[in-house]
């Protein structure tokens, strides 16, 4: 027996209802991801600071004849010999979720070339929300990555650059 139009437009009512309800709960997730980066993205880029230091404390007495790596949070820079890797965290709307990190890989900007000096190379992340939307990860050129696998990769890729780049 067919269904009468009553019933029809019933369910129809219904199915309406239940999409405006999803809807609703997409936009609620939306926000509370926005605020838990907002309030989350600056204080991670600290921790990555931290975590970055702690490595180069870790890793620096092992490194063999490798030089040292030199952490300076003021300039938000890493050397290791004449080359460095350069952080710039940017986040312009204090209340709002859109930020940026760059990190740049180059020679030190007061090394003397003969010649061109060797190209910067540079990677773009920004702050997002993990799927359980408890802890930042940065998302971008790299992939995601948490702050400790990052860390790592900017003293790996540093190392890498150093030794393509050293002094002859």
């Amino acid at each position: 027996m067919p269904d009468s139009l009553a019933e029809r437009l019933k369910k129809l009512a219904e199915q309406q209802a239940k999409g405006q309800a999803a809807e609703h709960e997409v936009r609620s997730l939306q926000e509370r991801v926005n605020a838990f980066i907002s309030d989350n993205a600056r204080p991670e880029y600290d921790r990555l600071q931290l975590q970055l230091q702690k490595r180069i404390n870790e890793v620096n007495p092992d490194i063999g004849d490798l030089p040292p790596f030199q952490f300076n949070p003021g300039t938000r820079m890493i050397q290791q010999g004449n080359c460095v890797a350069f952080l710039n965290f940017d986040k312009p709307i204090l209340n709002g979720p859109q930020n940026q990190l760059m990190i740049s890989f180059g020679p030190h900007p007061h090394n003397i070339y003969f010649d061109e000096p060797p190209p910067a190379t540079r990677y773009r992340l920004h702050a997002a929300a993990t799927d359980s939307v408890d802890s930042i990860v940065w998302v971008g050129d790299l992939g995601e990555l948490t702050s400790a696998q990052l860390s790592d990769f900017i003293l790996e890729h540093l190392t890498q650059y150093y030794l393509e780049h050293k002094p002859k």
